[in-house]
């Protein structure tokens, strides 16, 4: 899946109503179909998104974050060094399952999340959101927030206006009557027109993203943010790069590309030692492994995947793997979603010692260790 986040400019438009109660042409493309009640107040996003995510940075990271969840493999994340265009967004697009109008309806159940219920996660996630707010960081950026997807071949599109929120409500958390936004269908042609700007970015073509066509991916999601606020401005290419390098899990199935580059994750940068593909560096296996183990190659994998070397178990069947050892403790925002300290353990891309994050080795004994190895390097 892959995520594209584009930043264009900002001028100081939120202060005018007039433009801004005027929607862009990517939000009124399509045919009408029925409207989604979504129950917001000013208490409940002044909460939840001024008071979590102050930070631009930090509001850019949620967007990313539901790309996890939503089973991303890439992210491409574009910030221009001029926030100060008229038609000045920021978007996000994956490649993940995609909304449909079903999808959309949830996807506005303000403070209600399905995603700690799913039989099924995404790529096997341990998922990061949990209560459904996430989409409010949005608030802090921008006045509209647009959404157009494609899951089960077909297209679709909402777009909140976040001005309609009542403020008067007293202080209260529960609105006077919801706001009432558009669900719409689009065709493959108004589709592609709508979100065309951001098919022509650099970034995007360097994600190798296909959209449409033979070839395109099944589904997808572009969230766009539009009369971007003055918070918008603050957002810094430098920091925002470090921040999403930071926010990266480890594992190869997520990507996040930003200004034409894929990011590193801060954890790879911690001294990666030494790293061991199983039935390719390691080929034999003592005890308690079944002498029936036999190292294999499965030549339809591609040559650079760690899945073409492997062992044949004979009751497991295949099992292929990698082991690898870092200099410092793998510690970072990820933490959240993959423990990372000491030894950690994934099968199926499930984390299987997530209670235990040593194995039973005591912390003292892996501290000693640690003691001992540096001291040992130092001689």
């Amino acid at each position: 899946m892959t995520t594209v986040v584009w930043s264009t400019k900002y001028n100081g438009l939120d202060d005018n109503p007039a433009i801004m109660n005027i929607p862009p042409k990517f939000a009124a493309v399509g045919r009408e179909t029925s409207t989604i009640d979504v129950r917001l107040s000013y208490k409940i996003v002044d909460l939840f998104s001024e008071g979590l995510y102050s930070s631009p940075n930090k509001a850019v990271e949620e967007l990313v974050a539901n790309s996890f969840d939503a089973g991303a493999t890439r992210v491409a994340v574009f910030v221009p060094a001029d926030f100060h265009t008229q038609d000045a967004t920021i978007a996000v697009l994956d490649n993940g399952e995609g909304m449909d109008g079903e999808g959309l309806n949830q996807h506005w159940l303000i403070g209600t999340s399905n995603k700690r219920s799913l039989t099924k996660l995404p790529k096997n996630r341990q998922q990061i959101g949990m209560f459904g707010i996430g989409k409010l960081a949005t608030y802090v950026l921008a006045n509209r927030l647009t959404h157009i997807c494609k899951k089960n071949k077909k297209y679709y599109s909402t777009s909140m206006d976040y001005q309609k929120i009542d403020d008067r409500v007293g202080g209260g958390v529960e609105p006077k009557t919801p706001i009432k936004i558009p669900l719409r269908e689009l065709t493959e042609s108004e589709a592609k027109s709508a979100i065309s700007p951001w098919l022509q970015t650099a970034t995007f073509k360097s994600s190798k993203l296909k959209l449409f066509g033979k070839g395109a991916t099944s589904s997808w999601t572009l969230a766009i943010l539009s009369n971007l606020k003055a918070k918008a401005i603050e957002i810094a290419p430098g920091t925002l790069g470090w921040v999403l390098s930071t926010a990266l899990p480890l594992r190869p199935d997520f990507e996040i590309h930003y200004e034409g580059r894929k990011l590193v994750p801060s954890k790879l940068r911690k001294g990666r030692i030494k790293r061991w593909v199983i039935g390719k560096d390691i080929k034999n296996l003592d005890k308690p492994a079944p002498k029936e183990m036999e190292a294999s190659i499965d030549r339809s994998q591609p040559q650079s995947s760690e899945h073409r070397f492997g062992f044949h178990h004979p009751s497991l069947g295949r099992v292929t793997g990698y082991m690898e050892i870092y200099k410092d403790l793998l510690t970072g925002k990820s933490d959240a979603i993959a423990r990372s300290h000491g030894i950690f353990v994934y099968v199926r891309q499930r984390l299987v010692n997530i209670i235990d994050g040593h194995f039973g080795i005591s912390p003292n004994d892996l501290e000693r260790a640690q003691t001992t190895r540096s001291a040992l390097g130092a001689c």
